[in-house]
């Protein structure tokens, strides 16, 4: 019987993480995920929601001192809130996931600037290996900054997209749905400390965390503006997702998903000999800020561009109920009236498209707008 793996320390108390094999790596790093949400939960003096609702005296004295040595008052949850409500309406938590040209248009200089491995004080990150896929999650392997106190952190990226690309691959070609579900909306999550105090709040409320774990309490000492995206080891990681020497991985594990019955894998799959020699090859290494504002900015014109498609398609959608119900009143036959909501449906699915949003959503929605059920839209739709 194998011996069962046991992480070791190092003497500033870190684990040891150099040099494991891809199932030890990731081991290690569910244990260490665990240990980090036993000691978030276990925390003193967090900024809760609760606070927010009802900010008593004996509340704010509990959330200790600011970095000046004051208390921390009612005019201060008051900024702290303001702040939440423009997360809030920057980022559309409706709908799961950012895209990475959103994620990187966001997020502060200084994180691409060490992402880039672009300054002089130790903090910046040189590379990071695609290590394995679960269902439709990335594992990334990031090696620490020469200033960290760790060897290496696992980034989990999420490709949000994945299981529509599946359904609907375009062209039957997985290599361009892959470059599309990279692109598209992903969820992320880092072990280290910048994600877990300044970044996974903003994660958590704007919907594009990888939970569990979720966080809740307020970021009132590290980053009560609530600025940025994301960490380094974030930030190299999904940029490096661009690149076609992992994508070509991940549509391979795509087409291998889609021909099993139930898809939807569970288990981690670690990539070969062979796939890491591939992966290797990846020079996407580099997160370049002007282009993914002008990739956003090209986003923004096709979302507008998309509201105005809407905008028809409700016009439309409106024609589509008047004529339905004349059928209806005229008792015509049920394929001509099946045929209508078929029609109405692709060009309402084709609006959603353009936003990022999912066959479901758009389902969801027709069936409420033609008051008919959505298994019979599905049923329609195949």
């Amino acid at each position: 019987m194998p011996k069962k793996f046991q992480p070791e320390k190092r003497d500033n108390g870190s684990y040891i993480s150099a040099g494991l094999n891809d199932k030890q790596f990731n081991q290690l790093f569910n244990k260490i995920q665990k240990a980090n949400a036993k000691n978030r939960r276990n925390a003193k003096r967090t900024l809760k929601r609760s606070t927010f609702t009802n900010p008593t005296n004996k509340a704010l004295a509990a959330l200790g001192k600011k970095a000046n040595g004051t208390g921390f008052t009612k005019d201060d949850l008051v900024k702290f809130d303001k702040a939440r409500q423009r997360h809030k309406e920057k980022y559309n938590s409706k709908t799961d996931g950012i895209t990475y040209a959103f994620l990187v248009k966001n997020s502060r200089d200084i994180d691409i600037k060490r992402a880039n491995n672009q300054v002089d004080d130790g903090t910046g990150i040189t590379s990071a290996s695609f290590y394995g896929i679960k269902g439709n999650l990335a594992l990334i392997n990031v090696k620490a900054s020469i200033g960290s106190k760790h060897q290496n952190h696992r980034v989990k990226v999420r490709l949000e997209q994945w299981d529509e690309l599946i359904d609907e691959t375009p062209d039957n070609d997985y290599q361009k749905a892959t470059k599309l579900a990279c692109a598209g909306r992903i969820s992320i999550d880092c072990d280290c400390g910048r994600h877990q105090y300044w970044y996974r709040y903003l994660a958590t409320m704007g919907k594009y965390a990888v939970a569990p774990p979720n966080e809740f309490a307020f970021p009132k000492i590290k980053n009560p503006e609530l600025s940025g995206v994301a960490c380094k080891h974030v930030l190299k990681a999904a940029t490096m997702l661009q690149s076609p020497a992992w994508q070509r991985i991940l549509a391979n594990q795509m087409k291998a998903q889609a021909k099993r019955t139930g898809y939807g894998q569970t288990k981690t799959y670690f990539l070969n000999e062979e796939e890491k020699q591939q992966a290797a090859k990846n020079r996407k290494t580099k997160t370049d800020k002007g282009a993914a504002d002008r990739e956003f900015a090209k986003y923004q014109r096709s979302q507008k561009a998309m509201e105005r498609a809407l905008a028809n398609q409700r016009k439309n959608g409106t024609t589509v109920k008047r004529q339905a119900r004349k059928i209806r009143r005229q008792e015509k036959k049920l394929s001509e009236y099946e045929q209508m909501i078929k029609v109405g449906f692709q060009n309402f699915h084709d609006g959603y498209k353009l936003q990022g949003r999912t066959k479901k959503e758009a389902v969801s929605d027709f069936a409420k707008m033609m008051n008919v059920s959505p298994s019979k839209i599905e049923r329609l739709a195949k």
